[in-house]
């Protein structure tokens, strides 16, 4: 079910799965997707009332177009903006992609909400020695398989190549590794990527990225201390599995599920995501 929810922060749409009465579970999908990306993970979460915001200017949330609120704290902030809206104060919590970044802000920000942590095919944001051990890896091919990124940073050049190919650009990457990406969910991407504003509010997410990682060196020496378990597509060529080095450190409780699958995972194996999220917070 979608539900439009205005908050202090703008208004997002929400999906809801489940029976309210259940334990609440909040899943913040990445880039190209919308919460729509849970939809097929949602049948194997049945002890769970299932959260599943569009994050700001994706889905169908607003198109705030002010940049400063794409840094992923506050990013962060929308979702529990959200939950005091429905009035839930603690929650189990997960991300995959950008997604996944937002959850690790959430959890240095008012880590005593979250009772339980799931990071998805994400760097670990306070792992130096992870990041460096991926960088000295993904430098031998120049750092080829995240050019996207590059490209959405540049100040308007997305706007001015993709504008009538969201189609295009948004199918290049949902293509799955060790299944295909459901056409629904595809289908459902392309439709808000369409939506006016969406090649900017989305390019903004990426043109945060440096202020993100200089307030990232900030939790180096921090540990998040919320159980947590780290689900990793390891065929994922951007979020390689150097980046999962020394995660332990990063952690006061971590376990690590390793899939064989590409960085759409939630897309690719929705009942192993479904059943590896259900056990862990079982």
């Amino acid at each position: 079910m979608k539900n439009l929810i205005t908050t202090s922060r703008g208004i997002f749409n929400v999906r809801t799965y489940g029976n309210p009465s259940n334990p609440p579970l909040v899943l913040l999908h990445g880039w190209p997707q919308t919460s729509y990306c849970w939809h097929h993970v949602a049948p194997h979460l049945k002890d769970f009332y299932l959260l599943a915001p569009d994050l700001r200017g994706m889905g169908d949330s607003n198109r705030e177009l002010d940049i400063k609120g794409y840094a992923k704290n506050k990013m962060g902030k929308d979702i529990f903006a959200i939950m005091d809206e429905l009035g839930i104060k603690k929650f189990y919590l997960g991300g995959h992609d950008w997604g996944g970044a937002i959850v690790q802000e959430m959890a240095f920000l008012h880590p005593k909400r979250i009772k339980k942590l799931i990071i998805i095919n994400m760097i670990i944001i306070n792992n130096k020695k992870g990041q460096k051990k991926a960088a000295e890896v993904l430098v031998k091919h120049l750092f080829r398989s995240s050019w996207y990124q590059f490209f959405m940073s540049i100040k308007d050049f997305p706007e001015a190549l993709l504008s009538g190919k969201e189609d295009v650009w948004v199918r290049f990457f949902s293509r799955g590794i060790s299944n295909p990406i459901p056409e629904d969910a595809i289908e459902e991407y392309v439709r808000c990527y369409k939506i006016p504003n969406t090649i900017t509010t989305a390019a903004n997410i990426y043109r945060t990225i440096s202020q993100d990682r200089a307030r990232w060196k900030k939790y180096e020496s921090k540990k998040i201390n919320i159980p947590t378990k780290i689900i990793h597509g390891v065929l994922d060529p951007v979020i390689i599995k150097e980046y999962i080095e020394r995660a332990e450190d990063c952690f006061s409780e971590l376990e690590i599920c390793r899939l064989k699958g590409g960085h759409f995972i939630a897309d690719e194996q929705p009942e192993q995501v479904g059943n590896e999220i259900s056990k862990y917070l079982a």
